[in-house]
């Protein structure tokens, strides 16, 4: 809990000897308290630089794929522009794929889903009530 404090808060030398337990002799107290405020700084950058950057959708487009046979389904090529706003990998991705009917029709349906809980976690939020002061972290795959 310590360590924890120290990386993740922004907590005095004060506030640091606070958390020492009544067993700990005062010496090492100061010497624990001294190299935590001499490492702070560093775990706080290494914390941040492990964090994982999503990129966000910049732009989308779309077009029905050319059929060279009439009996293939026709399909969908999705093209998304992503930017990946990552220290290390700044620029653009572009991803490109394609869709046919029933499988843009499960992803519609997932990505309604994803609408109605992004709108009701604004709802909760906005109305205050959630009960530990964190948002729910979800999962769902298709």
């Amino acid at each position: 809990m310590l360590m924890r404090k120290c990386v993740y808060e922004n907590i005095s030398k004060d506030e640091i000897q606070k958390l020492f337990p009544d067993e700990v002799l005062p010496e090492l107290q100061r010497l624990l308290t001294l190299l935590l405020q001499k490492f702070q700084r560093e775990w706080r950058e290494d914390v941040l630089n492990d964090q994982v950057i999503m990129p966000r959708l910049k732009a989308m487009t779309w077009n029905m794929a050319n059929q060279e046979t009439e009996m293939l389904d026709p399909v969908a090529v999705i093209n998304l522009k992503l930017q990946n706003d990552a220290q290390s990998h700044s620029g653009e991705l572009e991803v490109k794929f394609q869709l046919d009917k029933d499988t843009l029709e499960t992803m519609l349906k997932s990505m309604y889903s994803i609408r109605d809980q992004l709108s009701d976690v604004v709802s909760v939020t906005l109305e205050g009530e959630t009960s530990n002061g964190h948002l729910p972290e979800e999962t769902n795959t298709v």
